[in-house]
């Protein structure tokens, strides 16, 4: 029924390509070679551009003013020469806003919030003012109870001042009906 062949296996080696010649080493130290002297010859460029620098540099000191090489003196060396720019008033005032807001003192209102967490209680956002030393704090209550008492815990606190609900709205479309509310309060930057 079946064809019942007559197989013939023949379990030789195959002759690859690779295995009839031997691996090209010669070939390999010459390319590695050519790559050390050519590493070589960059370094030595290099090092040539280096001390053309450092030449000029030396000529170019020895032409400026005393001046000049007094305030070259005092400087660190290694760090450049920061560049004097003039600032017209209104960026001026523009600056000086910006470096208020950075020198507020943030970590003190973050940490008098975060010493009052409440688990029922989610805090989404804070939005403060460095300026009036006031902030607006968004977020949700388990219930309106829990966000007064909450409101009560921030009144309580001496680090912040005039604490006291924005609005408030009972979301009706969740199952558990939590509380958005806005807060405002002051605190001292």
């Amino acid at each position: 029924m079946w064809p019942n062949p007559d197989y013939q296996l023949d379990f030789t080696q195959p002759s690859f390509a690779w295995q009839r010649y031997r691996w090209p080493g010669g070939l390999l130290v010459a390319v590695l070679l050519a790559g050390v002297v050519t590493a070589s010859n960059e370094l030595a460029a290099l090092h040539a551009r280096t001390e053309q620098l450092a030449q000029r540099q030396q000529q170019r000191a020895l032409q400026l003013p005393k001046s000049e090489k007094a305030e070259l003196s005092q400087q660190p060396k290694g760090q450049p020469r920061a560049p004097v720019v003039s600032l017209s008033a209104t960026e001026q005032k523009a600056a000086a806003t910006m470096v208020q807001q950075l020198n507020v003192r943030w970590f003190d209102l973050l940490q008098a919030l975060e010493s009052q967490q409440v688990p029922e209680v989610a805090l989404l956002q804070l939005l403060p003012d460095a300026n009036r030393g006031q902030f607006v704090l968004s977020g949700e209550a388990k219930s309106y109870q829990v966000l007064l008492e909450y409101v009560s815990h921030l009144q309580t606190m001496s680090t912040l001042s005039q604490v006291h609900l924005l609005k408030h709205q009972v979301n009706e479309s969740h199952p558990q009906r939590p509380v958005s509310f806005e807060i405002q309060g002051g605190w001292q930057p």
